[in-house]
């Protein structure tokens, strides 16, 4: 990238991690999360899931940290995550977990434990499934299974501002995000120190790419996920 860096805007662990790869890969980045997460107290609902679905790391640590969590984990007859990085903070504690091939919502939702009977899988209408994730977010996986079984949603987590005063873009040549929320608060930054709509934004998914263009920026590429290979790949896409 010459002497332009690359901003990694993700909430910590996965910022600090994602620039570790990226130096092994010989680029140059600034961590600065524009987002940071905050655990919401929470308690399980009474009656307990047949099945569980985790949509983030995240998602992982705020559920482990309710104490009749692995309790819950263990009686359960099928336990998800939508990342291999969620799966591992759920496997350090024990849980057994299964992760989609597809590392997104819609591997989740082509999972034959989450397709409906109807729909040649084995999803019962009576099953209580329990999504875990945080406030906001898609809500993909809710639309397509709330009706087709018990379901629960628990946040356990949600994404608070960072102030950005701070951040000096003046070398920065592309800007690596990991949602909207995170997008937008960068954005704002970006366009109140101005900084060029031409700048290089990676984005997880068509969703975020769809609004940096409603935000005026030009050049946004689909990482399709937010792990450190699927980045820089794409990052060296966007510099040929």
């Amino acid at each position: 990238m010459g002497v332009k860096k690359a901003w990694i805007t993700l909430s910590q662990p996965g910022a600090e991690r994602l620039a570790q790869q990226m130096r092994d890969a010989g680029y140059v980045s600034l961590v600065e999360p524009a987002t940071a997460i905050k655990f919401l107290p929470w308690a399980p609902p009474v009656q307990l899931p047949d099945r569980l679905i985790f949509l983030s790391q995240h998602a992982a640590l705020g559920f482990l940290q309710e104490s009749k969590s692995l309790s819950v984990a263990s009686q359960c007859e099928f336990v998800a995550a939508i990342g291999e990085r969620s799966a591992a903070v759920l496997r350090g504690s024990g849980v057994r977990v299964v992760v989609p091939d597809l590392e997104q919502s819609e591997g989740l939702l082509d999972m034959p434990e989450l397709v409906p009977l109807a729909d040649g899988g084995l999803l019962r209408t009576t099953d209580r499934v329990w999504q875990i994730g945080g406030k906001g977010g898609r809500n993909l996986i809710a639309d397509a299974l709330a009706d087709k079984c018990c379901w629960e949603r628990c946040d356990v987590y949600e994404r608070i501002d960072v102030n950005l005063d701070h951040v000096d873009i003046a070398d920065i040549g592309a800007l690596v995000v990991g949602s909207i929320h995170g997008l937008e608060q960068v954005a704002a930054h970006w366009h109140a120190c101005g900084g060029a709509q031409s700048a290089i934004v990676i984005v997880p998914s068509e969703r975020v790419a769809a609004r940096a263009q409603q935000l005026g920026f030009s050049r946004c590429f689909n990482s399709h996920g937010t792990d450190g290979r699927s980045i820089i790949n794409t990052i060296k896409t966007a510099l040929v």
